[in-house]
């Protein structure tokens, strides 16, 4: 935790120092004006981490989702505009070392090493260029927010089974995953998804983790039309990490008098009367590190399961699949990704998940991955759409 601490505040003031020095100090602005803009900027990067980890530790209140309403908004807005940023001055950092080492070896017996730069056109490029990317920046962040808080894009994925029954062809499985109830996703987002899920009337509804940001106190009512899911074979879940930050062991109480079962490293036996489903569920892949008991294990999950014509893994992790493909699981259902949620990390994800977004063949496992249906962090998507998924099982 305490690494974890150090380089987020390294990020954030790395973040303000290169924001105000290229942001803010070029403006024509007074000197208190730029001071002022200096703290807001810092206090903003700064404090909304400080809102994260007073939440972890307890602290909860209207006040905080102000906060971090607020915090996460500007943050996602800051990440899109370094983008930005970056493809322009890392370009004019490269010349600049170019230009430099040019002068110093190649002409250096024909004119000086260093001329005098004009100050004022440089200032001048560095703030029209400044307003053309806050001008795209600000609008794509706005349909971001939009994109975001619309309602989920129902997701039709076929699962084909080899030797399926008959029976089984064409049952429906509704997957859910990152609703992340909390500071800025809340009830009536829920109450809409809940609708949605209810409208396609599947035989099972699964949620792959991630449900909550924050504890079962602080944000009970929110979360009180998860009761009205409605399946034939009922609503099942899986931990994801941000349980374990928002208080694991109550959750898995609540959920359960919520109507959604829980599936902690074991399985259920879902008997249709035409052929037999085995569903089982994980713990967050790492959830050991806040709960020693809860050691992610598909192994475990799979341990002493009965007679089934096909077998189905609730893992919040996509990781997860390297175990579960060893131990047997025709299926795996995952989230966790969001999918990189917007632009330009919808690229970059790829540099840390195996599997992103999307149905994958793991070995002889299908891997499904949830591009969530809510979000974390930033209020944002782009690239990326809340999603549904209705999952058919087919006869390979």
């Amino acid at each position: 935790m305490l690494m974890w601490i150090i380089i987020i505040l390294t990020v954030a003031t790395l973040l303000t120092m290169y924001l105000g020095m290229r942001l803010i100090n070029p403006t024509r602005m007074g000197r208190k004006w730029k001071v002022a803009a200096w703290l807001i900027m810092a206090g903003l990067l700064f404090g909304q981490r400080l809102t994260w980890f007073l939440r972890r530790d307890g602290f909860e209140g209207e006040l905080f989702n102000i906060l971090e309403w607020v915090g996460y908004t500007f943050l996602g807005l800051i990440s899109i505009l370094i983008v930005f940023m970056f493809l322009r001055d890392i370009p004019l950092l490269v010349r600049a070392i170019m230009s430099g080492l040019y002068k110093l070896f190649v002409k250096r017996s024909k004119r000086p090493y260093f001329t005098s730069p004009n100050l004022e056109r440089r200032r001048f490029m560095l703030n029209a260029s400044n307003a053309v990317i806050l001008g795209a920046t600000v609008p794509l962040t706005g349909y971001a927010m939009f994109n975001a808080h619309r309602k989920p894009t129902i997701i039709y994925n076929d699962l084909p089974i080899p030797n399926l029954p008959e029976g089984l062809d064409g049952f429906t499985i509704a997957q859910i995953s990152d609703t992340h109830i909390g500071p800025t996703l809340r009830g009536d987002w829920l109450r809409m998804v809940v609708d949605e899920v209810n409208t396609v009337e599947a035989d099972l509804i699964v949620h792959t983790g991630d449900m909550v940001d924050g504890s079962v106190t602080s944000i009970d009512g929110l979360v009180k039309s998860l009761a009205d899911l409605k399946a034939r074979y009922g609503t099942w879940w899986c931990t994801g990490n941000h349980e374990y930050y928002s208080g694991v062991q109550a959750w898995l109480k609540e959920s359960e008098r919520l109507g959604m079962h829980p599936l902690v490293n074991e399985h259920t036996l879902i008997d249709t009367g035409k052929g037999k489903i085995l569903l089982a569920g994980v713990t967050d892949y790492r959830s050991s590190r806040l709960e020693p008991s809860h050691v992610s294990s598909p192994a475990d999950a799979m341990k002493g399961a009965p007679d089934h014509d096909v077998s189905i893994l609730l893992a919040h992790q996509p990781r997860s699949v390297f175990e579960a493909s060893k131990v047997g699981f025709d299926v795996q259902l995952s989230g966790h990704t969001h999918g990189g949620q917007y632009f330009p990390y919808t690229l970059a994800i790829h540099l840390f998940q195996p599997y992103v977004r999307g149905l994958h063949l793991h070995d002889d496992t299908l891997l499904y991955v949830n591009t969530g249906t809510g979000y974390w962090g930033p209020p944002l998507r782009l690239g990326s759409v809340p999603e549904i998924t209705l999952h058919t099982l087919r006869k390979k």
